[in-house]
């Protein structure tokens, strides 16, 4: 999902659209005209509301097209490089979309498109019969709601299957495309049932919808939730170069291999004489690799220019501190160093492992001033 740049906008946008383009289709078909054609006369009125609810579930059941991602770079200076590490694909972005962003898609759909089917009942030339769903549809509420909980469980649908795309397409290409073919076959299976949708009756509709929207919610929580583990386990194992990054070793090689953090500790340049080395933590997502450093005369930032340069990037007061945090923001590593009365400090990348228990031991440091053994 491209919400990245977009906000929730986008999602309504998109809603606004479909629906606009379900009442033009919808006005064509009730006058008998076949939209594929353009000609009149070559559809009945009559099963204008069939065709028009299987349009709405298809489109349901794939709204994961209309937010389709891919976070590699495909600029014209990539690096080509067979021995630099290219970033995966993702065809969804599930793992590093809000919650709330991926959830709001399915309602917001579904509200769009359930309204707009009370303007095509008011112009329809044939309303149904009485006690079904297209029938009542203006007489009752409960048809819309029916309407609304599926189209809202049809979305979540195609999104349980996009889910499990994302947590195989980075290594199992296999299970990756066998989730993707059954998305589309579901999202063929959840046509067909929308077709006939309008002529069920209202009460056994709802009854199917009232069960559907939440299983379908504990399905796409639940494979969402994975997807994010498994991504998260794997991005952890094969760091993602930056386009600059890619940039860097494609011009200079594996010449920079002497800019890496030094193994045992930060550079002796680093610490002021009789200063004590309490903490460090290295990251390595950075055009020159960054660290996090906590001696018992301060806390600071520097950035590893060789194995024996460092440059302090911004350093704090040992009383200021106020605890640290490891954190995945948008599939990347990020550890936290939080104070009082000035802004954190941040590096990205690294060992997922040892930043966790580095944030722990800078948070017990902050608050007993003792540092764990």
């Amino acid at each position: 999902m491209r919400f990245r740049t977009h906000k929730l906008s986008t999602t309504l946008v998109y809603a606004v659209a479909l629906t606009l383009f379900m009442l033009g289709v919808f006005a064509l078909t009730n006058a008998g005209i076949d939209p594929r054609a353009g000609r009149v006369g070559d559809f009945d009125p009559k099963d204008a509301a069939t065709a028009c609810f299987g349009m709405l579930g298809l489109y349901h059941s794939i709204a994961i097209v209309f937010f389709d991602d891919d976070d590699s770079e495909k600029t014209a200076d990539a690096a080509t490089d067979a021995h630099i590490p290219r970033p995966a694909d993702s065809f969804t972005g599930f793992v590093r979309q809000a919650w709330y962003k991926v959830l709001s898609v399915g309602p917001i759909f579904a509200a769009f498109c359930t309204a707009s089917v009370f303007i095509w009942h008011s112009f329809a030339e044939f309303p149904g019969t009485l006690g079904t769903v297209w029938g009542d549809y203006i007489a009752s509420p409960l048809p819309a709601l029916a309407l609304f909980f599926l189209c809202w469980a049809a979305t979540n649908v195609g999104f349980v299957f996009a889910s499990i795309a994302e947590a195989f397409n980075r290594d199992l290409y296999g299970l990756f495309l066998a989730a993707m073919i059954v998305m589309f076959l579901a999202g063929l299976g959840i046509t067909v049932s929308f077709f006939f949708l309008p002529d069920q009756p209202t009460g056994s509709a709802l009854t199917v919808a009232v069960i559907a929207l939440p299983v379908s919610l504990i399905a796409l929580l639940g494979a969402r939730a994975c997807a994010i583990v498994r991504v998260s386990r794997y991005d952890a194992t094969h760091p993602r170069l930056t386009a600059r990054e890619r940039r860097r070793q494609a011009r200079f090689g594996h010449q920079n291999k002497q800019h890496q953090p030094h193994p045992d500790g930060p550079p002796h340049d680093m610490l002021r004489d009789g200063e004590k080395l309490l903490m460090h933590f290295h990251g390595d997502r950075t055009p020159e690799p960054q660290m996090l450093i906590a001696t018992d005369e301060r806390f600071a930032r520097a950035s590893i220019l060789g194995s024996d340069r460092t440059f302090v990037l911004e350093q704090a007061a040992p009383g200021q501190l106020a605890g640290a945090s490891s954190q995945w923001v948008q599939g990347d590593l990020v550890t936290i160093a939080h104070f009082r009365d000035r802004q954190d400090m941040r590096v990205v990348g690294g060992n997922p492992e040892q930043s966790r228990t580095f944030a722990e031991a800078v948070t017990l440091l902050a608050r007993t001033g003792q540092v764990r053994r």
